[in-house]
């Protein structure tokens, strides 16, 4: 049963080839055969075929391909509308998710920049304020050696001011008692009135010991005594200038002191404030760097998907159009071929019927 099948084809593709290499119309019929191929040519075909066996007039037949024909034109006349309308929007789109994208990367740099100058400034604020504090510190230390100082110089002062008077006063008692001594005494018996007074009584046993002295030695002790006595009272009064002075001198270093640890205070008081504000600027900063990147990556992938929309309609306006092409070709082979070979083309037609 197949092998006849087989020798049926063989039978019908050869009286085929000799049908076509005998006929006339041959060059018509390959055309028509190519249009075959193509759906929108069958189509017409297959339609032409149906008016034909209804006999339409051929005029219907013409009229029908122009009007085809036509419409295919009038679609990709508003095709090009559309695609030159797309390409203004992708144009425009993309140029305005560039200028999103420019700006943006503006922003961050800048916003970088910001936050690298706050940050070191920050620092070089905080470094500032440590310096104060030591400053500070060192103040305080200074002062209290002073205050140390000041306490120790006045209390021996005031040792002195109780001391060194009992002394001029213990000058005059010894002063008048040598004045009362008479010379080159016996020298046994200032000894054994020195053994018998002791310690007990110094300036007694003193002026027994000077009652041994010539007229001479006597007069110079009592010489030296008054020198003595003399410039124990001005060692008081220069004593007392002393104090004085240097109790203006602490106080004038204490105020300079004062007067510095204000002046810290202030810049350190200053420099924290400074170092609020820049905290804030760089705060800010950072937020615009955040936004400005979440802009970027918006503008970013908003132009991604324009582009691939823009492609998208580039791909679909070429395919169209190259189909349109295609259809707008087949159609005039058509019509040409039923203006210049209409013989042919309806003995095709008719072969597509029966």
């Amino acid at each position: 049963m197949k092998f006849l099948i087989c020798l049926a084809l063989i039978a019908f593709t050869q009286a085929v080839m000799i049908k076509h290499a005998s006929n006339p119309h041959a060059a018509v019929f390959a055309q028509l055969e190519n249009l075959e191929d193509n759906p929108l040519g069958k189509k017409i075909l297959d339609t032409i075929a149906i008016q034909m066996r209804n006999q339409s007039p051929l005029s219907d037949i013409a009229k029908m391909l122009q009007d085809l024909r036509e419409n295919l034109v009038l679609q990709q006349q508003d095709a090009e509308l559309v695609h030159v309308a797309q390409e203004a929007d992708c144009e425009a789109e993309i140029y305005g998710y560039n200028r999103r994208i420019e700006f943006a990367s503006n922003e961050i740099t800048e916003a970088t920049m910001d936050i690298n100058k706050y940050t070191s400034e920050i620092e070089l604020l905080q470094q500032e304020i440590e310096n104060q504090v030591i400053q500070l510190r060192i103040l305080n230390q200074q002062e209290e050696q002073l205050r140390e100082q000041r306490a120790e110089d006045h209390a021996a002062y005031q040792e002195r001011e109780i001391q060194t008077p009992k002394v001029v006063e213990a000058l005059d008692v010894i002063a008048a008692k040598l004045s009362a001594i008479q010379p080159e005494a016996d020298a046994e018996v200032v000894l054994a009135e020195l053994e018998r007074v002791g310690g007990e009584n110094p300036i007694l046993a003193l002026v027994q010991l000077a009652s041994t002295f010539s007229a001479e030695k006597l007069q110079s002790v009592q010489a030296k005594i008054g020198e003595l006595r003399a410039s124990l009272e001005q060692a008081l009064i220069d004593d007392r200038e002393q104090e004085i002075q240097s109790q203006l001198n602490f106080e004038a270093q204490i105020y300079s002191i004062e007067e510095q640890r204000e002046a810290i205070q202030s810049a350190k008081a200053e420099a924290e404030t400074k170092i609020v504000q820049v905290e804030h600027m760089l705060a800010a900063a950072k937020k615009r760097k955040y936004d400005a990147g979440r802009e970027l990556e918006s503008a970013t992938n908003g132009k991604k998907m324009k582009e691939a929309q823009c492609d998208n309609w580039r791909s679909l306006y070429a395919r169209d159009t190259e189909q349109r092409t295609t259809e707008i070709s087949i159609i005039r082979q058509v019509e040409s071929i039923l203006a210049t070979k209409l013989e042919g083309a309806s003995n095709y037609i008719k072969g597509r019927i029966n």
